[in-house]
């Protein structure tokens, strides 16, 4: 496209040279020559400058090459209409989702299958009751020798805590308080004559409970708990099975536990 601006005003006097006409074109754009002319490439395109008279340009072409330039942002120029900025999106953000914690599951510990006595073999089950008849004849003979400290030996560690324990003590004294009044009762005497004997300590339970009454026990019986630990029986007169010990192996020996 070819762009054209009149130029009004110069002077018309002989000698002077007049600006008629000035076209502006892009420089790959064909165009007519006709009359004088000055052409002029600016920013890609072609100025054109026609004159009536010449003979003056050599002064006026400066001149008026500057009012070319003007005249193509008067004339040539097309505004552009802005483009308006897109407004700032005042969404918030996408909240972004957390893959929730993986928890492991708790390990469970390893379940304990239940003892079943009947898998004690025979053989088992008269060896160990052997070894239970061999540790209950040394305790009757400490026992009759009246050695606390060899007794306490053949004891587990828990069931010495307990004999010395005072609620098991003042239960014991209680036991032993009714059993001398019954005792004075069946020999004839006065059950209110008969003194309390106040049990302290282990010893004293050894000496006034387990001396007179533990000094000949007999084993004729076992019962497997688990694989290491047994009930002794002794069976009396009348056939019943009357407990005397819960014995367990601890450390490779057989051990009251209660």
């Amino acid at each position: 496209m070819m762009l054209r601006c009149p130029i009004v005003g110069g002077s018309n006097e002989p000698g002077n040279t007049a600006l008629n006409m000035v076209h502006i074109i892009p420089e790959n754009m064909e165009h007519r020559e006709y009359g004088e002319e000055n052409k002029s490439k600016v920013d890609g395109y072609i100025i054109i400058v026609y004159y009536e008279n010449m003979k003056r340009k050599g002064i006026l072409l400066p001149l008026s090459f500057f009012l070319v330039l003007a005249l193509i942002s008067a004339c040539g120029s097309t505004p552009q209409t802005p483009v308006p900025a897109e407004p700032a999106s005042t969404q918030a953000p996408a909240p972004v989702e957390q893959a929730a914690p993986v928890i492991a599951a708790p390990e469970r510990p390893p379940e304990i299958q239940p003892f079943n006595p009947g898998a004690i073999s025979e053989a088992q089950y008269e060896a160990a009751k052997l070894e239970v008849q061999a540790f209950i004849a040394d305790l009757n003979r400490i026992i009759r020798a009246r050695n606390y400290e060899a007794w306490v030996d053949h004891l587990a560690a828990s069931y010495h805590t307990l004999i010395n324990s005072r609620d098991f003590l003042e239960e014991r004294t209680e036991e032993l308080y009714r059993r001398d009044v019954i005792v004075a009762q069946n020999m004839g005497r006065d059950p209110r004559m008969v003194e309390r004997r106040i049990l302290r300590t282990g010893r004293d339970f050894f000496l006034h409970i387990v001396v007179p009454s533990r000094s000949n026990d007999r084993v004729d019986d076992i019962d497997f708990v688990s694989e290491n630990r047994v009930k002794a029986f002794t069976i009396d007169t009348r056939g019943n099975r009357l407990i005397l010990y819960d014995l367990e192996i601890i450390d490779g020996r057989w051990k009251i536990v209660s």
